[in-house]
């Protein structure tokens, strides 16, 4: 057997439309957590295109988009970036979310950036379990949207 290739890429607006199709692709509950923007392709292109020092990766499992993660907050002057991800259905528990907070933390140490944040939905408990298990603290809770709100300091 050969091995799938793994790869973590930068999104570019050229993107857009594998992002979006892979988003709307999945089923609704198994997103419902995940609410950072809409998933249409006008949104996510716009994102894309106005990044200058936000950061937007692919995962890539044998030249098919299979997840991406974000760390998000730069351009709108925030000196801790908001990291975000999420990963198709059937390449989760694989441990691809943890190697986008390996790579999430390296990016941030190779940049002297010195904590990182997440929002997670309460009812999220694997997302929960793992963000702590990498020593992200709970720090309070978004009166917006009702996530939790963690920190970590790198």
């Amino acid at each position: 057997m050969i091995p799938l290739s793994l790869e973590i890429r930068k999104l570019t607006v050229d993107q857009s439309e594998e992002l979006a199709n892979l988003l709307q692709s999945s089923e609704k509950e198994y997103s419902q957590y995940f609410i950072p923007f809409t998933f249409e392709f006008e949104t996510i292109s716009g994102i894309l295109s106005k990044a200058i020092k936000d950061q937007y990766y692919g995962i890539y499992v044998d030249n098919s988009l299979v997840g991406f993660y974000m760390l998000r907050g730069f351009d709108d002057g925030f000196e801790i970036p908001s990291y975000g991800a999420w990963i198709a259905k059937n390449f989760s528990s694989k441990g691809i979310s943890k190697l986008t907070l390996h790579h999430a933390i390296t990016f941030c140490k190779t940049n002297s950036i010195k904590k990182l944040m997440l929002k997670v939905h309460p009812d999220n408990l694997i997302a929960k379990k793992i963000y702590e298990d990498f020593g992200f603290i709970y720090d309070g809770v978004d009166g917006r949207i009702g996530h939790l709100i963690y920190f970590k300091n790198i």
